[in-house]
């Protein structure tokens, strides 16, 4: 819109030269298009996300968007917006769009950026602001204030507390080599930067125990699952959301290993991002609240 309105305001400028110079009187009728535009208008551009190519091109800055109104519709009976639909397991899948991986262009690491960045430049960088975010009690810092030292963690994958952080990995729920053959090899390098370092999203970035997390590798839940089964249905929600955030494809055999671990749901996942925010935004949670599983309440009081 503002494309436009740059274009028009340019037009008239033209318009006006060329009729001074050759001593023409502007009519009002001439004027009238452009003064009637009120200046709010002017003012005030609204924009449409084509979430289709947030991905793919330099025009948005994924990172910055405001997920605010991404209420989760699917959880909710379509006639009923109090009751919890029977079916959002098959509302969930239907987010996922179904394609065959992309291996024409080779996976390089070195293509996602540097690494762990320190965005807000209060040197602590990705990496240890989850695992001062993710810490059950108050992290312990260096003497600079930058690096975390010790804490208490709960590891998902193993079902286990960890306190030394240097047996943890901060894990990409969906690996960099995944996202880069389900849509994300085109991506410009800002937008590769910002999914390395996501922290807008407590899904996308979780401390787990090292050794767990090497061996996923950059394995799809057709290929490997957290040993803890019982994180199984918490596992498969996170990666549907992840991959329908960030307009990224599965394959069949990825997106029927999702659905089989799903059923394991004996009710929502402890934490949705998009379902923790909508009740959040209706007062129903505290960020407290929002920021504890059950597994985790159970650490605090012990």
């Amino acid at each position: 819109m503002m494309r436009h309105i740059t274009s028009s305001v340019t037009s008239i400028l033209i318009i006006l030269f060329l009729q001074a110079c050759s001593s023409e009187s502007i009519t009002e009728q001439t004027l009238e298009p452009a003064a009637s535009i009120p200046v709010s208008e002017l003012s005030v551009t609204t924009t449409t996300i084509d979430r289709t190519k947030v991905a793919t091109t330099t025009q948005f800055d994924y990172s910055k968007i405001d997920y605010s109104n991404d209420e989760p519709e699917f959880l909710y009976d379509s006639e009923d917006s109090s009751q919890l639909s029977s079916n959002w397991r098959t509302d969930l899948l239907a987010e996922l769009r179904i394609t065959p991986p992309n291996f024409d262009i080779p996976y390089v690491r070195e293509e996602w950026g540097p690494g762990w960045i320190d965005e807000d430049r209060n040197c602590i960088n990705t990496r240890h602001e989850v695992l001062h975010y993710e810490s059950l009690e108050d992290a312990i810092f260096d003497a600079e204030g930058c690096k975390v030292l010790f804490g208490k963690w709960y590891d998902y994958y193993s079902d286990t507390f960890i306190i030394d952080p240097s047996g943890l990995d901060i894990d990409h729920m969906v690996p960099l080599a995944n996202a880069h053959i389900s849509g994300a090899a085109n991506w410009p390098l800002e937008t590769k930067i910002s999914f390395y370092n996501d922290l807008n999203d407590p899904q996308h970035l979780i401390a787990v125990n090292s050794g767990d997390n090497r061996s996923k590798g950059a394995k799809g839940p057709e290929a490997w699952r957290p040993p803890n089964e019982d994180h199984w249905c918490q596992y498969a929600y996170s990666w549907i959301e992840i991959k329908a955030r960030w307009n990224l494809s599965v394959s069949e055999i990825e997106f029927y290993s999702l659905e089989e671990m799903l059923d394991s749901c004996e009710g929502l996942p402890e934490l949705t991002y998009w379902f923790s925010n909508w009740l959040l935004r209706k007062g129903a949670m505290s960020e407290q609240d929002m920021a504890i599983t059950e597994k985790e309440e159970e650490a605090e009081n012990n």
